[in-house]
């Protein structure tokens, strides 16, 4: 953001933290930097005789731009997922309020029905004072994951203070120091909105979605596992994290 001086969006801290992947790449071990797009799962699963990769289809490919889209000034580009019949479109242009807009479209070339779980995944950094800020509805997160805090499958926690002292609006999670991480789910949303903030500096990353059709969010909340810290706030179609599970 050249308003807020400020990279939002997470890298490795590294001199080569962007480099090409491949089918079959293990996820925790490519960039993860920036924004990926989750589909048609967000976890490895088995659906349909076919073995989903972690975190779908889409992020290790190379996109096909469209160039008359970018003379019209719309970054718009395609791919075709790899294992699935589905071809995925995602559409972003710059609105007047200074905002971006994504449009996304999901085409099933194949002859049945295909279920599909989409997710906006984008690690973002945390700096001194950031704070999360949800609508007023969220009183709880849903479990759906995490390491060294004490975590089941399923457990429901009070937000924004599952424990005394441990503020997640804060950034803060059980275990701190440490190797940790959580992933929870918020939904169903009547609001469909979330942003990082900061108070003392006033910057402020909102990302806001229609609740109808993206009725729920996962958070993912990174404080140390290999040596990362970095908060993800991510509209989705469907919950838990396996597409097998969701349907």
């Amino acid at each position: 953001s050249l308003k807020a001086g400020r990279e939002w969006l997470w890298h490795q801290p590294r001199p080569d933290w962007l480099w090409a992947n491949q089918p079959g790449d293990n996820f925790g071990l490519s960039p993860q930097a920036g924004i990926d797009e989750c589909v048609p799962s967000v976890s490895s699963c088995q659906w349909k005789g076919r073995a989903i990769p972690d975190h779908g289809e889409v992020w290790f490919q190379a996109w096909t731009l469209d160039p008359e889209a970018l003379e019209a000034k719309v970054l718009k580009a395609t791919v075709a997922l790899t294992v699935s019949p589905l071809v995925f479109s995602r559409a972003i242009r710059a609105a007047e309020d200074g905002s971006f807009i994504f449009d996304y479209s999901l085409e099933n070339t194949g002859p049945e029905k295909e279920p599909y779980i989409w997710c906006f995944h984008p690690l973002k950094n945390i700096k001194p004072g950031d704070r999360l800020e949800f609508p007023p509805e969220v009183s709880s997160l849903r479990l759906n994951g995490g390491l060294g805090a004490p975590i089941s499958l399923g457990d429901v926690w009070a937000y924004p203070e599952p424990f005394p002292g441990i503020r997640l609006d804060e950034c803060i999670t059980p275990g701190m120091p440490g190797e940790v991480c959580v992933k929870g789910f918020i939904a169903p949303l009547k609001e469909g909105w979330a942003a990082l903030v900061n108070d003392g500096t006033g910057d402020r990353f909102e990302v806001r979605w229609d609740p109808l059709s993206v009725p729920y969010m996962g958070f993912w909340l990174n404080r140390g596992l290999a040596t990362f810290h970095h908060v993800a706030l991510e509209p989705a179609t469907g919950i838990p994290d396996s597409l097998a599970l969701a349907v």
